[in-house]
């Protein structure tokens, strides 16, 4: 078993077309860093694995890969309607489908599904070394 230790891990340098962002003091810090796809319409939100995000197995805990879709639905809804609304999630389903390895670049994307006045339907995928790792579909809920 591995010591646990409060070190930091260095934070690598954005890959080209990917910018992070910081959330600080919130759980995304935890979590993170995060990095985002660069302008335009094409969503992605992705984050290097490391030793703090693995399970007893290893491999990335599904709870971290859980998060970067979270994340990823909001990037895809944000780049659809815009960020003149705050969303909440609603419900949020995934399908494990590989285990994602501690070390590589994880990178969740998708679509958007169907929006209507207060709810919107999003799906995607978890990607890790081309292989997908995780299927998630989700429903945010516009808020004032």
């Amino acid at each position: 078993m591995r010591s646990m230790t409060n070190e930091q891990p260095a934070i690598k340098p954005a890959l080209p077309g990917w910018v992070m962002r910081s959330h600080p003091n919130t759980f995304s810090a935890h979590a993170g860093p995060f990095y985002f796809r660069e302008g335009g319409s094409t969503p992605g939100v992705g984050f290097f694995s490391e030793p703090h995000h693995a399970n007893l197995g290893n491999v990335v805990h599904g709870g971290a890969l859980m998060t970067l879709a979270d994340m990823a639905l909001f990037d895809i809804w944000f780049r659809a309607e815009g960020r003149t609304f705050k969303a909440v999630t609603v419900t949020m389903n995934t399908e494990f489908l590989n285990p994602a390895p501690i070390g590589e670049f994880i990178e969740a994307s998708g679509e958007m599904v169907k929006t209507g006045k207060r709810l919107s339907f999003v799906r995607g995928l978890v990607v890790a070394r081309g292989k997908s790792v995780l299927a998630f579909s989700g429903t945010l809920m516009r808020v004032s």
